[in-house]
Parts: structure tokens; sequence; C-alpha cells
């Protein structure tokens, strides 16, 4: 068999003009045509011009690319561009502002917001897999030819976030978080199963470093192209220094047989050899710390203890430690001193068994189902036990997950119950970042990024937007 191929391009703007000849040169080489529903999926977990300027797959590219889709296109039947953003953020919103309307607008090209559609089950194989049936949205089960067009960024639950990590936003968010802890990398090795790519075209150019929400902009220069998912995240990881099989998400898939994770089995082409893409990404820094040590290193007023999630890990890499990171992140962006603006309190996750050093009128939150405690707090002898689901017993067609407005009233209501008393218990599994960042900007008097006044006009108009457009839609359906 032949091996799987990946191009490395140099390109060192956003010009969509010459991303769309760059993008349009490895599709040719790669012998790509694309064909009926023809669907492209960024990276656009979150946008803002100004707080989450790098987070996402710049719309110069998507013109560039589109136009390459086009001049290639004459089986193409329908263009879509579909993305289920994070943090419960309505998908029209981060397209707003991530510029995508104009882009779109140019290509007589169509938005697919997968939050506003119905999701439909895909039918599971793989023994391996964590459960038979996984629900995408219908725009995904009905596309004939998949182009993936990721973001080249670190990722501080993953390490990295590429093709395959991509995969995660084509699901809704009552769907997204099921399985998003511990076996997060599994949960994205299930995804590959449901659609593989027709075309990967990964926005490297300004690559993002250290978070995958804020992260830091880092001139990489490239344009990475290929058909195999494995393969690419494989070249990808080598040029951040990395050994692929350490990635747990690349390992999984390859053993699966979506792909090579030995070099010697890719092909690599283009006019950026592998060493000297190596050498632009050599300062490029890549973020897996506990969320623990993360507070202690920022001296922090928040304190934070781990315990072990269920079965056999000690640390829930994908669950409510890197949520409660990366709304901290998110906080930071809108009030740069946050870890030490931020009223004292502690936070527990996990199964902790140590004391809690909190002083009176010190907030003290129990994050996460699996979280578990028993000790004296202010000479009071406390009890908290888990409230953890066993995995076979999820079952994803009762999933549901309320928005961003329906999580701060819940965020209310709970602070409510819990008035008097010395903690506070947060249900979850995980509890996601916005609800980390609603109990740490309500609690710890910090800014509440979702009502800042650079937000929250642009937010509520296309939230309603969503809502009623999503309204119509199942009306429509019933």
């Amino acid at each position: 068999m032949s091996r799987p191929k990946v191009i490395l391009r140099h390109c060192d703007t956003y010009d969509p003009a010459r991303i769309a000849r760059i993008i349009g040169e490895g599709m040719d080489e790669l012998g790509i045509r694309p064909y009926g529903r023809t669907l492209v999926k960024p990276n656009v977990v979150m946008a803002h011009r100004r707080f989450f300027a790098h987070a996402f797959t710049r719309p110069e590219f998507l013109d560039g690319l589109l136009t390459a889709l086009r001049e290639r296109g004459e089986r193409i039947s329908e263009l879509c561009v579909g993305e289920r953003s994070g943090i419960t953020v309505p998908t029209r919103y981060t397209f707003a502002m991530a510029g995508y309307p104009r882009v779109l607008r140019k290509h007589g090209v169509k938005a697919d917001y997968f939050d506003e559609g119905k999701q439909v089950p895909v039918r599971l194989e793989h023994p391996a897999a964590l459960r038979d049936v996984i629900f995408v949205p219908e725009g995904i089960a009905r596309c004939d030819f998949l182009v993936n067009a990721p973001k080249f960024k670190a990722h501080p639950w993953t390490k990295v976030t590429l093709a395959l990590k991509n995969y995660i936003g084509i699901q809704d968010d009552a769907h997204r978080l099921i399985d998003h802890d511990h076996m997060l990398h599994t949960k994205i090795a299930d995804l590959q199963e449901v659609i593989s790519p027709g075309f990967i075209a990964i926005d490297g150019i300004i690559a993002g470093e250290r978070t995958m929400l804020t992260p830091t902009p880092y001139p990489l220069h490239l344009i990475v192209m290929g058909v195999n998912p494995v393969a690419v995240d494989v070249v990808c990881t080598h040029i951040l220094g990395l050994d692929p099989r350490e990635v747990d998400h690349i390992r999984i898939t390859a053993e699966r047989g979506y792909g090579p994770i030995d070099l010697r089995d890719i092909e690599i082409t283009g006019d950026v050899s592998l060493e000297e893409a190596k050498k632009r990404a050599a300062n490029l820094l890549l973020t897996l710390e506990r969320v623990d040590q993360v507070f202690r290193d920022k001296k922090s007023r928040i304190i934070v203890y781990i315990g072990s999630p269920p079965d056999t890990y000690d640390y829930c890499w994908g669950g409510c430690p890197g949520s409660l990171f990366e709304a901290m992140q998110v906080i930071e962006s809108f009030q740069p001193d946050v870890y030490r603006a931020v009223r004292p309190m502690h936070i527990v996750i996990g199964a902790y068994q140590g004391d809690i050093d909190a002083r009176p009128g010190e907030p003290i939150l129990f994050v996460g189902d699996c979280t578990r405690w028993r000790g004296r707090i202010h000479d009071q002898q406390i009890e908290i036990s888990p409230l953890y689901i066993p995995r076979e017993q999820i079952n994803p067609q009762e999933a549901t997950s309320g928005d961003v407005v329906s999580k701060m009233m819940g965020v209310v209501a709970n602070l409510i119950r819990h008035r008097g008393r010395p903690f506070i218990r947060v249900r979850g599994c995980p509890v996601s970042v916005a609800e980390n960042a609603l109990y740490i900007s309500q609690l710890g008097k910090v800014v509440n990024p979702y009502l800042h006044p650079s937000i929250a006009p642009a937010f509520s108009y296309h939230w309603t937007i969503s809502k009623v457009a999503r309204f119509l839609r199942r009306r429509s359906l019933a």
C-alpha cells in the first residue's frame, strides 16, 4: 500500500489569494476533488478579535480554502461550513466574531450551526469504543465529503489540538460532555468512526501556544495538508518535538488502524522540510500541567485540592481540572490580575484525602460528581459522598445540557440552596468551563466574561437569534 502523504507548505501571511493557491496545489497533488454535500469543519471553539483573537481558524484561511474548493468543485452539490463552538456560546456568535459571515456571503456558502440542528445516532462498531451509539449533528450525518480545517494549537488537556481533536466540535453541548473526562482521548478516537475526512488543511500560519481558548500567537508560517488524520497529526507532533505515541488520542486511533504512527510510513512533501518545520516550532510552548500546580505557581488566592477520579487514573485530564484551568484563562483575558485579585476560595476535585485549610467566610466548592471528602470545616464534621454515575449507565439519548443563560440561572439557584452551609456542591461530569467561570466570577468577585460590556450586546443578540432559529427548525421538523 502507498504511504499517506502529508504536505508542508510555507505561508507567512493571511492573504486569501495566496492561501487559495497553496491549498489548491495541495489538493491537486493529493488528487482531491470534493463531491456531493461538502462540509468544511473549522476550529471555532471561541472567537473575538480582542479577547480570543488566535483561538480559531482565521477567516482569511477559510476564504482561501473555499476558493480552492470552488475551483475544483464541479461535483459539489452543496457547500457548507459547520461547527459547534465551545463553552456554551452560540456558534452564530463565534462565527460573527470570527468574521465568517462576510466570507460565507462572498462564496455563497451556507453556515451549518450544529447547536441549532437535529442530533442523530451513529452506531459505533469498534469493540474498544466507549459506547455503542454516539450522537452527531444531522449535517455531519448527511455529509458526503468532509474538509477538516483545524487551527494548529497547543491544548492543556491533550497536549495538542489538530486534525483528530477537531472532531470534538461535531457534537452539541449535551453529547460533547459525555465521556469528556479521563477517557477523552478514547472519545476522540471513537469520533473518527463517524466520518473520514476527504481533505485536511491546517491553519498553522499563526499557531497557538499554551492553551486552546486563549492561546498566545506563535508565527509558524505553515499550512499542513493531507487526507489521513493520523498521519497529519503524527507529522505535526514531530514538528513540535513530541513523540506521537505520548499523545494518547493519536496512539489509540493509530492502534485502531486509522493510520500510521511511524514517520517512515508517511510521505512528507512540500516546500518546507520536517527539520525546517521543527526549527520554526522550537520555542512553541505546550501546556500539560496539573491545575493545582498552576494555581500554586501563580500564587493564586484560590487553593485547588486534587484527588483521583474513578477507575485507575490519578488525574482527570479531560474533565473538571481542565475546565477549571480554561475558565481561569478566559477570565484572565478580561482581568489580567485575576489569580491574585480573586477572593480567597477553595476548590476540591476528585477523591481528595487531606485537610482543607479554609478561614471563616472563604467559599469551599466541591466540584464534580466524583468528588468525595471527609473532614472538618470550621469545627463541623463534613462528609461529601460521590454522586458519580458509571459510564455504562449513561444513556446518550437522554442527554441534556442548558445554554449559558440557563447555566447562569443554575449557578445562582445552587448558591441560594447552599446559603448558610459551609460548602457548595457543584454537580457535573465534567463541570463545564462556563460553570467554572460563573462560580469563580460570582464567588470570587471578579469579572464575569459573559457580561463584559465588550461581549454582552453581541452575545445577547446572537443568543436570541440562535434560540429562535432552533425553535423554528425543530417546529418545522415536528
